[in-house]
């Protein structure tokens, strides 16, 4: 039986931080043998060229609902909402699906700014990440942009599922889209390099509306995996780009995400911040790291961490 902290301690020690454009890899050591990517092409992100499709390979709603909404309590809880039903409605007892002792976080965080309208970078990917653990889920990379986006792009690992997954964080409060890591998303979404490029952008002002695209290499044109309008239900006007996880602790004192992610490099770069329409790279006057936890707070003594160059590259390897 594993010790477990009360839900009230989990996310009172923890970054009160929920989920969350360049070379990106989850690549591992020579058991998992997964190619290293090559440089992206920083341009990409400011790309016009939109397919008018839906992200090949992509789930149905219901299909969506019925692989995710399990984790869809640890995120909604954070903020005061109902586990299970509508906004503002009575939520069943959670505390079931809120069994985890640490949600840490590192990587790039993007600040408050008047006009931010959208993100963009090229997220690690694996189709060989095992996770053994019950408890255990891995939201890395995960990119939110600033400005009170509707729309989270998430990279999920779990004991069942390998996606890439949009959270709508303004009506439903829950995943709305996914796509699975397979074969088929490594030869369109990745050009062969273990890494996709995603961006969420602001669409309309005055509704509120964001979108979440993948660029196709195959086509050289982003494919749309969700859009939603409304008012942000987290209140948050700032975002990030981070490695973020929930795990539990085992007795040795190592956390199960520990042994999931040995050996494996996540990484996202070329991370880059939209002001009022105009690109830019994350540095010092958009980005910093207030998201980020100590190494220690991962309980994985092997586990390593760099921001390669501020803001805009970081690596984490197992």
């Amino acid at each position: 039986m594993k010790s477990l902290k009360s839900t009230a301690a989990v996310f009172a020690a923890t970054a009160a931080v929920v989920l969350g454009c360049g070379l990106g890899t989850a690549y591992a050591s020579p058991a998992h043998s997964v190619a290293r990517p090559q440089a992206a092409d920083a341009g990409v992100c400011t790309s016009a060229a939109v397919s008018g499709h839906s992200v090949r390979g992509a789930m149905s709603r219901s299909q969506v609902h019925s692989r995710l909404s399990s984790l869809t309590a640890q995120h909604r809880a954070q903020y005061g909402i109902s586990a299970k039903g509508p906004l503002g409605t009575a939520g069943s007892d959670s505390a079931q699906q809120l069994r985890v002792d640490i949600h840490p976080a590192q990587g790039t965080a993007f600040k408050s700014m008047s006009g931010a309208d959208g993100s963009c970078a090229t997220q690690s990917v694996s189709t060989q990440l095992t996770v053994a653990d019950s408890f255990t889920t891995i939201y890395t990379p995960t990119m939110y942009p600033p400005g009170g986006s509707c729309v989270e792009l998430v990279t999920v690992y779990t004991r069942s599922v390998r996606s890439v997954s949009a959270w709508d964080w303004c009506q439903s409060v829950t995943f709305e889209a996914s796509v699975a890591i397979n074969s088929s998303f490594m030869s369109t979404y990745t050009n062969g390099s273990g890494a996709y490029t995603g961006r969420v952008i602001r669409t309309s002002a005055s509704s509120n509306t964001w979108s979440a695209a993948l660029y196709n290499y195959a086509t050289a044109r982003w494919d749309n995996l969700f859009t939603q309008s409304g008012t942000n239900q987290s209140g948050r006007t700032d975002g990030w780009d981070i490695e973020e996880l929930y795990s539990t602790v085992a007795s040795s004192g190592q956390a199960y995400s520990c042994a999931d992610m040995a050996g494996v490099t996540f990484e996202s770069s070329n991370i880059s911040v939209r002001n009022n329409g105009a690109w830019s790279t994350a540095n010092s006057s958009n980005s910093d790291t207030h998201y980020d936890q100590p190494n220690s707070a991962f309980y994985c003594p092997s586990r390593t961490y760099q921001m390669v160059s501020a803001y805009d590259h970081w690596k984490a390897v197992g």
